[in-house]
């Protein structure tokens, strides 16, 4: 096969998405700052951002104040958040959020569905659209208005047809996500699994931002995880990406999820709880066992419990070897922590002490909490959309 190089083009492409993504990490910028930040000539940077400036992507925002200066001031550019609009579908196992976002991952208007397993995949979709376009009237916003549309769903999604595969407690078939919505609204339909949607939202709003090289973990109630590398979401050439949960680590071939997930922190409890182990918890609920439930871990796990506590800390444990283990394999530069798991206090108050102590060799901002919570039902979706058509796009 004759190889045909790099043309103009491609460097040129790559050159716009360096732009964007220094703006984006770093805020305005003087074009001849730009050029000395990514060593490129200022030529090539001005004409870039022209470009840019032109189709509304970037905007001036007035002159930089620099002490001593002489001469014409330098201009400050910058991503102009309000150059459209994405709308996020976020699908999950209980609830899907659809919601209008400003490029730069700000939510304007949300609505929370319940995920209907009881109808047909289509039905479901045609209530999808339904809400989107009540939120798109509410803001008086028409499909033009929009650069294209994000769904994170668990699971693996093909990248080409858009069909999700057969997803446990939501779907038993494939369903043609991409037709289904590409129909309804004309617009481009970028789908991805919602760990990973996710991680694009922590390279690209979060965390990530500063290196380009993490592992991405979200513990709860299950346990997923994504790979960052230079700045990209590692997935295989079949669209298959990094699975924790999954390894096997006895000859039972018993997935590690099964070990450290919410239902198995359930069990656990639930078979030492008494009056004798589990104290607290017993004088919480009166000794009823019923009411130690999967379903209302988020209650039970905040309460100071010893039994509840030897329970975390195994599970803990187990966590912090895995992620060891995954850090000596592929060395990333950082771990990003999300999930409700993290979020009960002994877990939180603990989880990195623990890996500290275990592992020092490690500097103590090592593995750090996701900055995106507070927008964890729509910004996946989004940045999935400005990655593919803005980071992506070709000049």
């Amino acid at each position: 096969m004759k190889y045909s190089g790099i043309n103009s083009n491609d460097v040129k492409s790559e050159n716009r998405s360096k732009i964007i993504r220094l703006l984006n990490d770093k805020g305005d910028m003087a074009r001849k700052d730009i050029a000395v930040q990514l060593g490129l000539t200022a030529a090539a940077v001005t004409q870039i951002s022209n470009e840019l400036l032109e189709l509304g992507i970037l905007k001036e925002n007035g002159e930089m104040e620099e002490e001593a200066h002489v001469g014409r001031k330098k201009i400050r550019i910058g991503i102009d958040a309000d150059y459209t609009k994405i709308l996020g579908i976020c699908i999950e196992r209980n609830d899907t959020v659809i919601s209008v976002n400003n490029m730069m991952g700000k939510c304007l208007l949300k609505k929370n569905i319940r995920t209907d397993v009881s109808v047909l995949p289509e039905m479901y979709f045609e209530r999808i659209i339904d809400t989107a376009y009540e939120l798109m009237d509410n803001l008086s916003l028409k499909t033009r208005d929009f650069l294209g549309i994000g769904v994170s769903i668990p699971g693996y999604s093909s990248h080409d047809s858009g069909d999700s595969a057969a997803v446990q407690s939501i779907w038993d078939m494939p369903v043609p996500v991409k037709t289904i919505l590409e129909k309804a609204f004309r617009l481009p339909i970028i789908i991805e699994n919602n760990v990973n949607a996710f991680a694009i939202a922590e390279l690209i709003y979060g965390a990530g931002r500063e290196k380009g090289n993490f592992v991405f973990v979200k513990w709860g109630p299950g346990l997923g995880t994504a790979i960052a590398i230079n700045n990209k979401v590692y997935s295989n050439q079949d669209g298959k990406t990094s699975e924790l949960g999954h390894i096997i680590i006895d000859p039972s071939e018993t997935p590690f999820e099964s070990f450290v997930s919410s239902r198995a922190i359930t069990d656990n409890v639930k078979e030492i709880f008494s009056e004798t182990e589990t104290p607290e918890l017993w004088k919480a609920y009166g000794g009823d066992i019923s009411r130690i439930d999967l379903k209302n871990i988020s209650e039970w796990g905040q309460i100071k419990d010893p039994g509840l506590e030897k329970v975390l800390e195994d599970v803990m444990i187990r966590m912090i070897i895995a992620l060891h283990n995954t850090s000596v394999i592929l060395p990333p530069d950082k771990i990003i922590c999300y999930g409700s798991t993290f979020d009960l206090p002994y877990v939180r108050d603990n989880f990195n002490k623990r890996f500290l102590e275990k592992f020092s060799m490690f500097d103590e901002d090592f593995l750090i909490r996701s900055t995106l919570c507070d927008h964890e039902d729509s910004v996946g979706a989004v940045a999935i959309v400005f990655n593919e058509m803005i980071l992506k796009a070709k000049s």
